[in-house]
């Protein structure tokens, strides 16, 4: 850069618009800047003056002074406004016009030769952040208030007074990007502003502008203006979110200077970062109130709103609202035969259908987790509004949904609270409303059920009961019992099926559509399979030591949807028949129709595990659906039961008789076992002898009879 120099020298280097950087050596005695050409420092830049300014080097005292030459712009040292003559130093900075100058003692060059970027940061840094002129103050002063002010919209107005203080601007805003079609409006050109946004740079610009004056013949003329402008892009993760826009007055004849345009990119990066805060922080404060699957309102935002719907019904009087509220029949069947990954499909398409047919004002629909959802609805003049609503939803719920090119069935059982009963706190009549819908449950599935007094104490009932499950009543009060299968080639007993009973002290025997979900809910099931498997195992072996026959009785039993896939399955009930020494032939495991989909490889895998061990895989209720006979095309079968509905129907109903004959001849096809269950007259019996049907069961035959009394069944020998 500078070779051989052995005198003291003074280097200014220059950064320019037009010239970019370039070097000067001072030359003693006195040197002129300015635009002119007659200049000792020729300054190609448009706002500077003709003489702007001129530099002393004193060679013998080895100092350096500047003066301003009354510019129009002025004359900064270090970011302050010089009027007098003022001695430069060593890394001074200059701006004349829209040019920075750094002053550079020759001592200091090999420092200055080895960290040229630097040194060109640095002008502009200690120009504009460490400055501790005014405008070093209004920099922090913005910071200080983009960080304190929670409205960003409002802090993005006040700083934008601010720089058109700092910066001597007549207009000066923060365009964020969802107004950028805007930006015509600011006589900013669509596509100059687009390069910008493109390029991300920032720039200093002049644009025409097109005005009406009067003229001296009092005529109205069309005038062309250059107006003084400046656009800086704020960038967040390298995507401008914004642009700061500023413009000078028309009668100003000056552009920006080019420390205005680092000025408002040191802002933008203020602005930036708030930008970035106000995201994050609007976005945690949404997490914070809404679901993630479904992005429906959460169970803290829904109490929020009810208790502001509480306060108000207070209030006025004649204002009342309702709670829906409402879970998913059967959904963990979904979740345990499809997959979790289904079963999220299935909450955000039921939340969709929520969204698209509850009426947007005075509505809050929430998801609670899991199959949970809530319906807020406010203003509702009568309750008879709610349930007609309730019962309109539970219809559009119903309806079949495609998911993963398979259509699932899934209703849906609500419970309705309203507020007429009068309410303090908004848990109690959420709770009302769950408590209305476990009634709606227990009553009958994909049903709506409107909350009333008497429902506390059922559901104070249930919690007893869930509360005795856990501490215990599995072991002490829970019971088999047994209903005999019948051959109808011999009338003799073949077998039995385990129906499980629960002796309770204060509600008497309880069959399991009146506790098998409490279980489910109280984490019981698997544990309560286990036990009705061990014990149904170990009597049908003393059975076989003490009643000898031949083939030996077999025993049916019931295996849960929910512990098809269970990962011990399989090992377990191999234990259990080796520990109860019971032949795998002789246990046949019953599954509903409904325990998985008919293309669900786990389950099926599952039950061909089982099968290869010897054990015999049943299907319950089987009925003549395309979902039925695709069970019997996938699954691994080796006994069909015939549903009672079909049964109970011979003698009345000639389709239902054609019906089993049908399910008889598809068996037979198969190589499958019927058993014709629900039996109830003599006079169902010669028809399904007449079709060869294998085996029977119902109360003609007996109800299902606990251990002693199928002993003694046994013991008789009876035959039918």
């Amino acid at each position: 850069m500078i070779e051989n120099i052995n005198k003291e020298t003074w280097l200014l280097i220059i950064r320019s618009t037009d010239d970019g950087l370039h070097k000067h050596i001072l030359e003693p005695g006195q040197n002129n800047l300015g635009r002119n050409l007659d200049n000792d420092i020729i300054l190609h830049d448009k706002a500077a003056s003709g003489y702007h300014a001129e530099i002393n080097y004193d060679e013998a005292n080895g100092t350096v002074t500047i003066r301003d030459n009354e510019s129009t712009n002025g004359l900064f040292v270090n970011g302050k406004l010089i009027y007098q003559t003022q001695t430069l130093h060593h890394e001074d900075q200059i701006r004349v016009g829209l040019c920075l100058i750094t002053i550079v003692h020759s001592e200091s060059k090999t420092r200055y030769n080895r960290n040229t970027q630097n040194i060109r940061t640095r002008v502009t840094s200690e120009l504009i952040v460490e400055s501790l002129d005014h405008y070093g103050v209004l920099l922090y002063d913005i910071g200080q208030r983009l960080v304190n002010m929670p409205d960003l919209n409002t802090a993005l107005a006040e700083i934008t007074e601010l720089i058109k203080r700092m910066i001597g601007a007549e207009e000066c805003q923060v365009i964020t990007a969802d107004q950028f079609d805007k930006l015509n409006e600011k006589e900013i050109p669509i596509s100059f502003a687009q390069k910008i946004i493109e390029n991300k740079t920032a720039t200093i610009f002049s644009n025409t502008l097109r005005e009406s004056r009067d003229s001296d013949d009092q005529k109205t003329v069309p005038v062309s203006t250059m107006v003084p402008m400046l656009l800086v892009p704020v960038m967040i993760d390298e995507n401008v979110v914004a642009l700061i826009f500023a413009r000078k007055s028309v009668e100003f004849s000056t552009l920006f200077y080019n420390s205005d345009l680092h000025l408002v990119l040191a802002v933008s990066n203020q602005v930036a970062m708030s930008i970035l805060r106000n995201r994050v922080e609007s976005e945690l404060i949404h997490r914070s109130y809404h679901d993630s699957l479904t992005g429906l309102p959460n169970r803290d935002l829904f109490l929020n709103r009810l208790s502001q719907s509480i306060t108000r019904s207070k209030k006025e009087k004649d204002f009342d609202f309702a709670v829906l509220f409402f879970d998913i029949d059967n959904f963990k069947i979904v979740n345990d035969s499809l997959g979790h990954s289904t079963g999220d499909k299935l909450l955000v398409a039921i939340a969709e259908r929520l969204n698209h047919n509850v009426r947007d004002i005075d509505t809050v629909i929430a998801r609670f987790g899991g199959d949970e959802f809530a319906i807020l609805l406010d203003d509702v003049k009568e309750s008879l509004f709610a349930v007609a609503t309730a019962n309109r939803l539970r219809e559009i719920l119903s309806r079949p949904y495609n998911i993963n090119e398979k259509q699932i069935f899934s209703g849906v059982s609500i419970g309705v609270a309203t507020s007429t009963i009068g309410y303090d706190h908004p848990e109690d009549i959420l709770q009302d409303a769950d408590i209305a819908m476990y009634q709606a449950k227990e009553l009958r599935k994909a049903r709506v059920e409107i909350y009333n007094k008497s429902m506390r104490d059922r559901a104070l009932e249930r919690m007893h009961m869930v509360t005795a499950l856990k501490q215990g009543a599995l072991q002490k009060e829970f019971r088999l019992h047994y209903q005999p299968v019948i051959s109808l080639q011999t009338g003799r007993v073949a077998g039995f099926e385990a129906l499980l009973r629960w002796y309770t002290p204060n509600r008497g025997i309880l069959n399991p559509a009146d506790f098998i979900d409490m279980i489910d809910t109280a984490g019981l099931i698997y544990s309560t399979d286990h036990w009705a498997l061990q014990n149904a195992c170990r009597q049908a072996t003393e059975w076989q030591n003490k009643f000898p026959s031949n083939p030996p009785l077999f025993i049916a039993a019931n295996l849960s949807a929910r512990n098809i896939k269970h990962p011990n399955l399989v090992d377990n009930i191999n234990q259990v028949l080796q520990e109860t020494k019971l032949e795998p032939d002789r246990l046949w495991l019953e599954i509903t129709e409904k325990v998985s989909a008919p293309d669900d490889e786990g389950a099926i895998e599952v039950l061909k595990k089982l099968r290869s061990t010897g054990v015999r895989i049943s299907i319950d209720d089987f009925d003549t659906g395309y979902s039925a006979l695709n069970y019997l095309a996938r699954f691994p079968v080796d006994v069909l039961k015939i549903d009672k509905s079909f049964v109970q129907m011979i003698g009345q109903e000639d389709d239902s008789q054609k019906i089993i004959e049908m399910i008889k001849a598809l068996a037979n096809h198969l190589g499958l076992t019927v058993i014709a269950e629900g039996v109830e007259t003599a006079e169902q019996i010669p028809f399904l002898q007449s079709i060869n049907c294998e085996y029977a069961q119902g109360f003609f035959y007996a109800k299902p009879l606990d251990a002693q009394a199928a002993t003694e069944l046994l013991a008789n020998r009876h035959s039918w």
